[in-house]
């Protein structure tokens, strides 16, 4: 019964896989990443208004790799969205995040962008600061819209940007000119006036550098120093690890091209569906709210074609052959991944690269040669292969509930021969249910 579905559903995906295939999973890709745009993520949080109070409700947290402009906040409960500017609340908390507001410089460059002025040129504007250490001595940090990043001391009531500049220098040695990087770091004697209470650390200072984990580990050093219980700092957030049991089927097509070989070309091998079944390893990023990861899979699987032929040179001369190819491999996924959830479902596309390293290989080609009233016949090898790897490239699209997933996913592969003059394509959908360990 599966073989009979495959042979309707499978064939006619392949006759028209330069539209309907293509069509599909662009269709898949564009509704996807539509969704991806009107995603909310509503995280229990907390506002400070201007006037101090402290209001709980949910906030639309999205991970933010700049620091938010706005936050869309609504009580627990309604439906009623609020949004809140920096001129609206002195600040807000949410999922081991905290911010302030604040008015303060920030650098015109943006990262990687070097000028031959050691001149720090700064805007001021009024933003959300993230506190990165809060206590007797806080560290702020900023990711301006010019995704520079800029790092701030609470001096008093005001937020002061530590100064730092990286820039180009020109010289002329021996009459060749020569362009380098060098920095401003001002920053250095900044922290030294605001961290001189512990000469401990300060001979750490030499080796700070402009960046949240430099800078953050400075500041918790100086807490250790002082015996200052801090009233917050940001936990670094770790890639995610999961593994996950996959088990299904592979269905798949081969065709050859090659010159003056019809025994190969001219036949129809039909379509091979066959268990497939391994374990996939994923690294899932925290950033964006855990959408995006890296998906790799150990994947056992195998192919089995047979195909005959019948090819009449002449009136008298008649040619009829029956080929067997028998695959089996491990198969080596890698692909990126990205996913939308929706309460307790995940809905995700992924695509990649797949190595199929050949552990098992049949190859035969049977020929029976009729020449007037004489035959012969002969086994032999169809083609002399050294390949060790089939590569493929691979999209699919899956579901998540709970532990449980469904994926469908289609490759196109370069097949088992390496022979310049003879191409083996192959095309493989396969369906696998897969348990999150």
């Amino acid at each position: 019964m599966l073989n009979w579905l495959f042979d309707i559903s499978f064939d006619e995906i392949l006759v028209m896989k330069k539209s309907s295939l293509n069509y599909f999973f662009t269709f898949c890709f564009i509704l996807f990443f539509q969704s991806g745009f009107a995603q909310t993520n509503f995280t229990t949080g907390e506002v400070v208004t201007l006037s101090g109070d402290r209001i709980s409700g949910e906030i639309d947290y999205r991970i933010w790799e700049k620091n938010p402009k706005k936050i869309d906040f609504r009580n627990f409960g309604s439906d009623e969205i609020i949004a809140f500017s920096p001129e609206d609340i002195r600040g807000f908390s949410v999922a081991n995040e905290v911010y302030v507001s604040a008015r303060v410089e920030s650098e015109v460059l943006s990262n990687g962008e070097l000028d031959f002025s050691s001149r720090i040129e700064t805007v001021v504007e009024t933003v959300f600061l993230q506190a990165l250490v809060k206590g007797e001595k806080s560290l702020f940090y900023l990711k301006n819209t010019n995704s520079k990043d800029n790092f701030y001391i609470k001096v008093n009531d005001e937020y002061v940007h530590l100064k730092y500049k990286k820039f180009k220098k020109e010289e002329t040695v021996n009459g060749v000119n020569r362009v380098f990087a060098v920095e401003n770091k001002v920053f250095h004697t900044q922290l030294e006036n605001y961290l001189k209470d512990c000469p401990t650390i300060m001979k750490d200072l030499a080796f700070v550098r402009y960046n949240s984990q430099s800078l953050t580990r400075l500041f918790l050093e100086y807490a250790k120093c002082k015996g200052d219980r801090l009233d917050f700092y940001k936990t670094v957030e770790k890639v995610l690890t999961r593994f996950e049991i996959l088990a299904g089927v592979s269905m798949s097509k081969l065709n050859f091209e090659a010159l003056n070989r019809p025994n190969l070309t001219d036949v129809d091998y039909g379509s091979s569906t066959n268990p497939t079944f391994g374990i996939s390893f994923d690294l899932i990023f925290p950033k964006n709210m855990k959408k995006w990861s890296l998906s790799n899979e150990l994947l056992y699987a195998e192919y089995r074609f047979f195909g005959s032929n019948i090819n009449q040179k002449s009136f008298n001369h008649i040619e009829r052959s029956e080929t067997t190819f028998e695959i089996k491999q491990i198969k080596l996924n890698s692909m990126l991944q990205h996913s939308l959830f929706f309460n307790s479902v995940e809905w995700f596309v992924h695509g990649g690269a797949s190595f199929g390293f050949i552990i098992d290989e049949t190859k035969n080609e049977f020929i029976e040669t009729e020449f007037f009233n004489s035959f012969r016949s002969e086994n032999k090898v169809p083609f002399e292969s050294d390949r060790l790897a089939e590569m493929s490239f691979l999209v699919g699209t899956g579901i998540r509930i709970g532990k449980i997933s469904g994926t469908v996913r289609y490759e196109n592969g370069n097949g088992m021969s390496d022979v310049p003059s003879i191409s083996s394509k192959t095309h493989k959908i396969f369906f696998l249910i897969g348990y999150r360990l």
